[in-house]
């Protein structure tokens, strides 16, 4: 006695099944081998990595960067200088001039910078606290010998006219304040 017809599609298909079941699990393995070949010879062991932000390279400072050190650790970092060659060789603190600039900014910047945070302040509606006020002239006071050797580096005639220096440098201060309270990222 023979089975029925359909009985006999049906184990076929079931074989068929089988088959290609079979096949598939057979290119999973060798799939899984394979990963775990390349896995061995590619292997890669990072136990610690180590940040060394004192090694930094910092090509060009616009405005002050502190990493990780807290306003009150300010007083007790060390005077960092950043590698630049310039044109004519003029260090910040190099030249008369630019002494005279810097000194005569100085005297300014301690007149007139107080008064124009507190119009700021004002005018943008965002109160400074005296330790935000004077953070953010110590700020700007760190920045003016390199603006100062900027402008006498790039001058146009033989003899800097440190009037002009010192009105450029006024400006990018002023400007430079109100977007910081544009945007208003205040210091703690």
């Amino acid at each position: 006695m023979h089975p029925p017809p359909y009985w006999q599609t049906y184990f076929q298909q079931l074989q068929q099944y089988i088959q290609n079941q079979d096949q598939r699990l057979q290119d999973l393995e060798a799939r899984v081998a394979d990963l775990e070949k390349s896995q061995k010879t590619n292997h890669t062991n990072v136990e610690r990595i180590d940040y060394h932000f004192d090694q930094l390279k910092i090509e060009r400072l616009d405005g002050t960067l502190h990493i990780g050190v807290s306003p009150e650790g300010l007083d007790s970092i060390e005077d960092f200088a950043v590698n630049q060659q310039q044109k004519n060789g003029l260090q910040p603190y190099s030249s008369a001039p630019g002494q005279q600039i810097i000194s005569g900014l100085d005297r300014f910047i301690t007149s007139e910078a107080p008064k124009l945070l507190n119009e700021l302040s004002r005018q943008y509606q965002r109160p400074l606290s005296p330790k935000q006020k004077d953070m953010l002239i110590k700020d700007i006071k760190q920045q003016l010998p390199e603006r100062a050797a900027y402008y006498l580096e790039n001058r146009d005639g033989d003899s800097p006219d440190a009037e002009h220096i010192h009105d450029r440098i006024w400006q990018e201060i002023n400007h430079s304040l109100h977007e910081f309270f544009q945007k208003g990222e205040f210091p703690e």
